[in-house]
């Protein structure tokens, strides 16, 4: 099977939790464009991928199976910014012009926000600034996965001109395209129709107001972190019962139960807000890499206030 039949072409492959949920489901309106039904296989980056091509070709037909003759098939899995696998994996297996949207937040609020993800969903203990450095130089990879899928590397994640430069030194310039996410949050017609525009795709006129996978506070979350690591087969003792569930149910039911958590849970609660210090705290910790990611790109960065100074 030719590689363009099955496998993606077009990925947004960061950053996490700046908005890639919702660009999803934006792109997936248009006509020519079919994302994939799963937000975040991560298929690029299992450890079998390079030794079971044909396994994942199937498994990518069966997410793009909505429109499966779409001019592009859309992958969105966050983790394939920051994995050195996925660079070479499309290099290696995929077509040449594949296309990359990026959409990146103020890093300051972006780390904020990936910690309250894990922290309201009973996935993270520890204060806001021992969890960035317990983990401050360690580069992600599939060893450190959370249940459900998540990662931490807070700091990590937000290093954008670490990430980036290795894109632009492995694909053409006019196949990565960057959006911000402040952008998107005021005006997602425009955001949306300069991604088309990229794609040489016709614009929308209009678009319904979408805001998917917002970062939610849990009335109970330690319990919710319980079941998830029942779900993912974490729990010892209990083990053995996951070799009696036929592996095509484990993923339905896995979703059924953390959905329904999550809703019996959920409050209306927002996370505190960054206080001055710890704005200014992590905004230096970003200081070097926000320099590199300005040569690395022709943007106006005014929307990031904390990097006002910098520009």
């Amino acid at each position: 099977m030719q590689k363009s039949k099955c496998f993606p072409n077009l990925f947004i492959p960061g950053a996490a939790k700046s908005g890639t949920s919702t660009l999803h489901v934006l792109l997936n309106f248009h006509e020519d464009i079919c994302m994939s039904s799963i937000k975040e296989p991560f298929y690029m980056v299992k450890d079998d991928f390079d030794t079971s091509i044909d396994f994942y070709c199937k498994k990518y037909n069966e997410i793009f199976s909505e429109n499966p003759n779409a001019k592009y098939k859309g992958d969105a899995s966050t983790s394939y910014m920051l994995f050195p696998k996925f660079i070479e994996r499309v290099k290696t297996h995929l077509d040449q012009n594949v296309k990359f949207i990026f959409i990146l937040r103020n890093p300051v609020d972006r780390l904020y926000s990936h910690y309250w993800y894990l922290k309201g969903l009973g996935m993270e203990s520890l204060e806001l600034k021992d969890a960035v450095l317990n983990d401050i130089d360690i580069e992600p990879d599939n060893s450190k996965r959370q249940p459900m899928g998540r990662f931490k590397n807070y700091f990590q994640y937000g290093l954008y001109g670490k990430w980036l430069s290795r894109f632009y030194d492995n694909f053409d310039s006019n196949n990565i395209k960057v959006v911000f996410f402040e952008d998107l949050k005021s005006n997602q017609l425009d955001v949306v129709n300069e991604c088309l525009e990229f794609l040489n795709l016709s614009k929308f006129d209009t678009i319904n107001k979408t805001e998917a996978n917002k970062t939610i506070i849990l009335k109970n979350p330690k319990r919710y972190n319980t079941i998830t690591k029942l779900m993912n087969n974490s729990i010892r003792i209990l083990k053995p019962i996951h070799f009696f569930i036929p592996r095509h149910l484990k993923s339905s039911i896995k979703n059924k139960i953390k959905n329904f958590a999550i809703n019996k849970s959920k409050t209306n609660t927002d996370y505190p807000k960054l206080t001055n210090e710890e704005r200014q705290w992590i905004t230096e910790l970003y200081k070097e890499d926000f320099m590199l990611l300005k040569s690395i790109l022709n943007k106006d960065f005014s929307v990031w206030n904390d990097f006002k100074k910098y520009i």
